[in-house]
């Protein structure tokens, strides 16, 4: 069994067995390699039925018996779990913060389940089975107050959905640029939308039921009474379905009396604008993870 220890770091190509009864954790690592300042993991999933590989960030400080909240940080489409390492600054920007940075890969799912791909099941991946993993064998703190999750784009919608439906598992959430109402016909319409969401879930005209139950804006309600921080966050140059999205989500939330951080500033669809309002992000996490403790 890994050690929740600074050891783990110098881990590579092994093989381990876990044998903790009854739960989805007990899985093999299949391989753990060391990529500038995260690990990559390659595990078996027994939901997906497939490999699959995440990366994570570690504190420096994760020596001994320490304990750290979990930030979970979901990529966008046509992206896989390098995305945000590679593209932005976070990794380097997670030195500044005693908390564990999870990247999982979520292919182009959108975050869902879907009932025509059975190795599509993206969300019991990350709610069933990746967040117990990595509980089990990473120095992570578990329950709802030492968890958060973020996400762009498609990961933006991946964050805001997952917090909707498992409002009881996240104390934060945030969105850059998420695309939030899979209902809307911009949205529909869009290739970078509508061909996945309709090899998911079948298309829209005959499944609409399907669409607005992983929507985000059709969730929303789910917020109420839920004492959970949300922040959305959106570039006035965005061209994509994004935009039209934002407004829509963060009215319906005034609506529905929910509170929340909302930003709309200069810039587009793009890791520039991710980089530049990154630590405004992460500092929004830490205060709400360090709030419950």
């Amino acid at each position: 069994m890994v050690k929740k220890s600074a050891k783990i770091l110098s881990l590579m190509f092994f093989v381990i067995l876990f044998s903790s009864e009854g739960s989805l954790a007990q899985k093999a690592i299949l391989q753990i390699e060391k990529q500038k300042k995260v690990l990559v993991v390659t595990h078996n999933s027994q939901v997906l039925g497939k490999e699959k590989t995440f990366r994570i960030f570690l504190p420096e400080a994760s020596h001994g018996d320490s304990l750290f909240p979990v930030l979970y940080v979901l990529h966008g489409v046509l992206c896989h779990s390098e995305a945000w390492p590679e593209q932005t600054e976070i990794d380097d920007l997670a030195n500044d913060y005693q908390m564990i940075l999870v990247f999982p890969d979520g292919e182009n799912s959108w975050y869902i389940d879907s009932p025509l791909k059975s190795d599509m099941q993206y969300e019991s991946y990350i709610i069933k089975e990746l967040i117990p993993f990595i509980e089990h064998n990473f120095p992570a703190r578990p329950g709802r107050k030492s968890r958060a999750i973020i996400g762009a784009s498609m990961g933006g919608h991946g964050a805001i959905t997952l917090a909707a439906k498992y409002p009881d598992l996240f104390c934060s959430v945030s969105s850059f640029f998420g695309i939030l109402k899979l209902s809307d016909e911009r949205t529909i319409k869009s290739n970078l939308v509508g061909p996945f969401l309709t090899e998911l879930l079948g298309p829209y005209n005959k499944n609409k039921k399907r669409w607005r139950a992983n929507s985000a804006y059709e969730l929303a309600e789910n917020f109420i009474n839920k004492d959970i921080a949300i922040f959305i966050d959106w570039g006035i140059n965005d061209v994509t379905p994004a935009k039209q999205n934002n407004h829509d989500f963060h009215h319906r939330l005034n609506e529905l009396g929910i509170p929340h951080l909302w930003k709309e500033r200069y810039g587009g669809h793009t890791s520039d604008f991710l980089n530049m309002h990154l630590k405004e992000h992460l500092d929004f996490h830490w205060e709400n993870l360090n709030q419950n403790q």
